[in-house]
């Protein structure tokens, strides 16, 4: 997440105390409810204006009341409606991503890619190229075999094991190029690298002469949705240039991770 949190210039107090009794309740999660008495103790605000907070809350279905002994309350579902609405205003778009490939091009001086996962192939939806001689020769909405790119390893690393098995029912692991792994074990060996490192290299696998390097985009979820890639020829994506490229690729998809809902 943001290293800041925004400080407002306008603070409404009654709104922010009506905020904190919600995130107390949510750090707090219960069946049975949480008591006035304890959100009163807790954010140190008076019971009566705790107890005017919250039914103010309760006619916007952002808090229940548990009736019983002593009253209780918990999250009501018009808050998680109100939550079930952020993805849809938080999607992979070109407004979020197409600047941060072009800086990653201009920065560089390589191919970036952005790149997506459609039955089982990786395909370009966003490309960038330096004005040099040598390029790459991937184009946009070209699909690629997942197993023999660093963007396609990046979505492999994250199937199920049934989309695994899947995945090798449906596919011959066929050489494409000097480096290409066509061993079954080889390549879940490179997957779980990648699990734990968190980047993939596609190092001469899908063109000879060429270098690849891809990083994550995740969503709320924990789940890729979506790599970004920085490529060139071989001669140039040395590992000193590879270690220079990584630390800034990774914050430029954490960046639109965190758009997309995505925490550590």
């Amino acid at each position: 997440m943001n290293d800041f949190k925004h400080v407002p210039k306008y603070p409404v107090q009654t709104l922010g105390k009506a905020l904190d009794i919600l995130n107390y309740i949510k750090d707090n999660p219960s069946s049975e409810g949480i008591s006035l008495t304890e959100i009163s103790s807790a954010l140190n605000i008076g019971k009566s204006g705790v107890h005017r907070l919250l039914d103010t809350l309760m006619a916007y279905d952002f808090v229940e009341k548990i009736n019983g002994i002593s009253p209780a309350y918990r999250l009501g579902w018009g808050l998680f409606n109100a939550g079930n609405a952020v993805p849809k205003q938080h999607t992979l778009n070109g407004a979020n991503y197409v600047p941060v490939i072009e800086k990653l091009c201009n920065t560089f001086l390589e191919t970036a890619n952005l790149g997506i996962l459609n039955n089982y192939e990786a395909i370009i939806i966003c490309k960038m190229e330096p004005a040099r001689m040598l390029r790459t020769n991937t184009q946009v909405g070209e699909r690629e075999p997942i197993y023999a790119t660093a963007l396609g390893k990046l979505f492999m690393s994250d199937f199920s094991d049934k989309e695994i098995e899947n995945y090798f029912s449906r596919t011959t692991l066929m050489k494409l190029a000097s480096n290409t792994i066509t061993d079954r074990e080889e390549l879940m060996a490179a997957l779980e690298k990648i699990r734990r490192h968190g980047y993939a290299v596609d190092n001469e696998e899908f063109v000879d002469g060429m270098t690849c390097l891809a990083m994550p985009i995740m969503d709320f979820t924990g789940h890729t949705v979506a790599g970004i890639s920085v490529s060139g020829p071989t001669k140039r994506m040395t590992k000193e240039k590879i270690a220079e490229i990584s630390p800034v690729l990774k914050q430029a998809c954490l960046g639109i991770s965190e758009f997309l809902g995505y925490t550590k």
